[in-house]
C-alpha cells in the first residue's frame, strides 16, 4: 500500500475522487464498451408485395411467405389490431404487415436458411427485430387459437374413424382409442 489516505494531499484525494466519478458516470452512461459496427443488410421482402399486386406474379409471393396473398391479406386483418403490436413508445413499431411478412419468411425457412442471421440479412432487418417480429405475430395468431380450434362433435369422430379404417385397410382394435 502506498500512502495511508490520511497522509496523502486532501487536493489531490479530491481530485482523484471526481475523476473516479466521473469516469464511472461516462461508463454507466455508456450502452457499448466497444463501438458497434453496423452489419450491412440488403432485405428483399418489401418485393412480397410488390408480387401480391400481380396475378402473375402470386407464385413468387407464394415462394417467399409460403401462402397466397388472399391469406395472407385475411390473418393480417385478423391480427392486425392486437395489443401486443401497440405500444407508447416515440419510435412506433413497424407495421404488422411487414412483421407478418417478416415472421412468414422466417417460418418457411429450413436448415442454415432459418437462421435469425439468415432471415435478418435476407429481409434487411436487424436480428433482434426478427426475433421480436416473430414473438408478437405469434402471440397474435395464438389468441385465435379457440375460434379456430375446437373440439369434434360425435358425428365429426366418425367420420375421422372412418377415414382412418379406409386408410388403413382394416377396422384396428384401437379404433376407439382415435379421435375418441
Amino acid at each position: 500500500l502506498a500512502n495511508p489516505l490520511h497522509e496523502q494531499d486532501p487536493d489531490e484525494v479530491s481530485r482523484q475522487l471526481i475523476s473516479d466519478i466521473e469516469t464511472f458516470r461516462v461508463l454507466r452512461s455508456t450502452r457499448y464498451l466497444s463501438p458497434r459496427v453496423p452489419v450491412q443488410k440488403c432485405g428483399n421482402i418489401l418485393l412480397a408485395f410488390e408480387f401480391a399486386q400481380d396475378v402473375n406474379m402470386h407464385p413468387r409471393f407464394c415462394r417467399m411467405l409460403r401462402c397466397q396473398p388472399r391469406s395472407f391479406e385475411i390473418l393480417h386483418t385478423l391480427i392486425k389490431n392486437h395489443p401486443v403490436f401497440q405500444n407508447n413508445s416515440n419510435n412506433p413499431q413497424t407495421p404488422v404487415d411487414i412483421q407478418l411478412a417478416i415472421t412468414l419468411y422466417r417460418m418457411g425457412r429450413y436448415g442454415n436458411g432459418a437462421s435469425v442471421e439468415d432471415v435478418a440479412c435476407n429481409t434487411g432487418f436487424s436480428e433482434g427485430s426478427i426475433v421480436n417480429f416473430t414473438s408478437r405475430c405469434f402471440d397474435a395468431i395464438d389468441s385465435f387459437h379457440d375460434v379456430f380450434v375446437r373440439p369434434l362433435n360425435q358425428e365429426e369422430k366418425e367420420i375421422e374413424k372412418e377415414w382412418i379404417d379406409n386408410q388403413v385397410g382394416f377396422v384396428g382394435p384401437c379404433r376407439n382409442g382415435i379421435v375418441q
